[in-house]
């Protein structure tokens, strides 16, 4: 893959923005959920569902990171957090649809994650070297 300031750029902002989701929703899952209007204090299955995931977004994350420095892995750290992104916005817009409009706070976040994950298309598209 074709190395870019833009591209380099985009990997650390994605791989930052999931480091503090992923990080600060591990820690405090209930607190982080309640700041989106979710209570999930009460059942500790949910808590374990939300720590998994939020451990997913970090190794993604430290994928991510390590793709902008090191050139071997800028091809699947942009692959995989542009997937990671799109997936997010997708499964958000299905609820959407089929569950009803939730908290603003949550569809900002599926406009910003569908956002990410186009940019992060684009750049895939942009910057992909013919030998891959």
């Amino acid at each position: 893959m074709k190395k870019s300031k833009v591209l380099t750029t985009y990997l650390i902002i994605s791989g930052l923005l999931l480091t503090f989701i992923g990080g600060a929703t591990l820690a405090n899952p209930i607190a982080m959920k309640a700041s989106a209007g979710i209570d999930i204090s009460q059942n500790i299955s949910v808590i374990n569902d939300v720590r998994a995931a939020s451990a997913l977004f970090l190794a993604v994350a430290l994928l991510t990171i390590i793709g902008a420095f090191r050139t071997k892995l800028t091809y699947t750290s942009n692959l995989v957090v542009s997937l990671l992104f799109l997936s997010l916005g997708l499964g958000r817009l299905i609820s959407i649809l089929s569950d009803g409009i939730p908290v603003d706070g949550l569809v900002k976040a599926t406009g910003l994650e569908f956002i990410l994950g186009i940019i992060g298309v684009f750049l895939f598209q942009k910057y992909k070297s013919v030998s891959n």
